[in-house]
């Protein structure tokens, strides 16, 4: 009985370890050369071996999802700095790479005043960032251009809402809807569970 109640408490353990963070999937082998909005190449997610690493797939166009995440992320690389957490890096990768040149995300960048610090914006080669998207599990739908009165085209992208959260081995360890995060979840997990 001694042994079978041991059993049982090691079992809860484990099984509590395990759903605080669902996903162990080895990333590092996969890695891509991007840029940054500041033209500098990097391999992803291969560079950020040793991190803590939060990313996020966005376009700069996007009117709704994107910009709610990167607030998020801006939050979060707050929260963090105020717990004093280090080692730690925020990557937002854009699946429009064609029109998200690297002066464009300077741009995005400097309009939401995004602390550059640990923070990076990326983008690349086609396909490089397919192949990225595909190791993050994300999808990205183009829909229908459409046209202002002064012919300036609207273009949107139905695609996955998430803020993926890869440990110091690079592992992806778990995934966050990033447009609505719950920021005490995600600051407890970077403190207490991938470091």
């Amino acid at each position: 009985m001694k042994y079978f109640s041991l059993f049982i408490l090691i079992s809860i353990f484990f099984t509590s370890c395990k759903s605080k963070f669902p996903e162990k999937e080895f990333i590092g082998n996969r890695s891509e050369t991007l840029v940054n909005q500041d033209s500098l190449t990097i391999d992803f997610p291969k560079h950020y071996k040793g991190k803590i690493l939060l990313v996020s797939f966005i376009f700069t166009n996007c009117p709704d999802i994107c910009p709610l995440t990167t607030h998020n992320l801006q939050l979060i690389q707050q929260k963090v700095k105020e717990n004093k957490i280090k080692n730690i890096a925020f990557a937002a990768i854009s699946f429009d790479p064609e029109r998200d040149t690297p002066t464009v995300l300077k741009n995005f960048a400097e309009v939401r005043n995004l602390n550059l610090v640990n923070y990076n914006l990326f983008t690349g080669k086609r396909e490089a960032i397919k192949s990225l998207m595909e190791t993050f599990h994300i999808v990205a739908i183009a829909n229908d251009t459409t046209f202002t009165d002064d012919k300036q085209p609207v273009y949107f992208y139905t695609h996955t809402d998430r803020i993926t959260l890869v440990d110091q081995d690079q592992n992806i360890r778990k995934s966050y809807r990033g447009s609505e995060i719950n920021l005490e979840e995600i600051i407890n997990d970077i403190k207490n569970g991938v470091l």
